[in-house]
């Protein structure tokens, strides 16, 4: 079986990560596109496997493959342009966290054959079965994890978030009274 992540562990591993680098390095990293790029294959193999394949479950296609990462790589690589670069960077490390060692097929795509089929699922059984899926320790524990690291920034990087939050929470527990 293959675990999926989520939108919180692709991006608020990725972040934490990428905030660690930068920091860790002395690294200048834009933290939107890192963590656009942490979404990109999913952005765009999901919606494609659909049409395409006729099942959101044919979602690691393309923009899952080492040969998507090294196009990235080399346009990053000729323009020098820090948001590209962020942006590749967020396509390795989703790579990275989907495992996609573990499905040369697709990883290596077109060297090893075509994509391996998928079940045909229509879009709310995929849903339920991504969903199903924290059932897993293995899925909910990074799930969290992003998600805390996803917090932690909207707080820390916009304070006022927290106040806003902070006041709402205020305000419903006044009227309660």
């Amino acid at each position: 079986m293959v675990l999926e992540m989520l939108l919180f562990a692709h991006l608020g591993i990725t972040l934490a990560l990428g905030r660690f680098i930068a920091a860790r390095y002395a690294l200048a990293v834009n933290l939107l596109f890192l963590g656009l790029g942490s979404m990109l294959p999913d952005i765009i193999d999901k919606p494609l496997g659909l049409l395409l394949y006729g099942t959101p479950n044919m979602g690691r296609i393309y923009c899952h493959t080492l040969l998507f990462l090294l196009i990235m790589a080399a346009l990053a690589a000729y323009s020098r342009d820090l948001r590209l670069i962020s942006l590749t960077g967020g396509v390795l490390v989703h790579l990275v966290l989907d495992f996609m060692w573990n499905s040369p097929v697709i990883l290596f795509w077109p060297l090893l054959g075509p994509f391996p089929a998928a079940v045909q699922l229509d879009a709310m059984s995929y849903l339920q079965r991504l969903l199903l899926g924290l059932r897993n320790p293995a899925v909910l524990v990074p799930e969290c994890l992003g998600l805390a690291e996803v917090v932690y920034l909207a707080l820390t990087m916009q304070p006022s978030v927290f106040v806003r939050m902070k006041m709402a929470l205020r305000s419903i527990a006044d009227s309660r009274r």
